[in-house]
């Protein structure tokens, strides 16, 4: 089954999504900082990763960053869920590494998120 890394401080988020995956059959890592989300990601090369912004240490758009240099991690796609506004300069930002391959904003639906996932995964 597809396996997906999670790289988000928001255990309540986490928990509930890791639990919706679960349940639909994939295989869900939780990390809940920036650079053991790196480390991780390295070690497991998940297919897909999720990645919140605001996060202590590295924030997402260094993880983001540093997943798209690494060797391990570079063609890994990301999914940026976040609760943080995200303004066209920050889409930008994003738009520029190119495994960033799309932003939902929290609370977000889970099935709208699984789309997502399953889009991806076929491709």
């Amino acid at each position: 089954m597809p396996a997906i890394l999670m790289i988000d401080d928001d255990k309540d988020f986490s928990g509930l999504a890791a639990a919706h995956f679960t349940g639909q059959g994939y295989t869900v890592e939780l990390t809940y900082d920036g650079k053991e989300g790196l480390a991780k990601a390295a070690v497991l090369k998940p297919d897909i990763i999720f990645l919140d912004i605001m996060m202590p240490g590295l924030n997402g758009i260094e993880v983001l960053r540093e997943l798209q240099a690494g060797d391990e991690t570079s063609d890994i796609p990301v999914i940026i869920v976040s609760g943080k506004y995200c303004d066209p300069a920050m889409s930008d930002l994003f738009n520029q590494e190119r495994n960033f391959k799309g932003f939902l904003g929290k609370p977000v639906a889970l099935a709208a998120l699984q789309q997502k996932v399953e889009a991806l995964l076929k491709k």
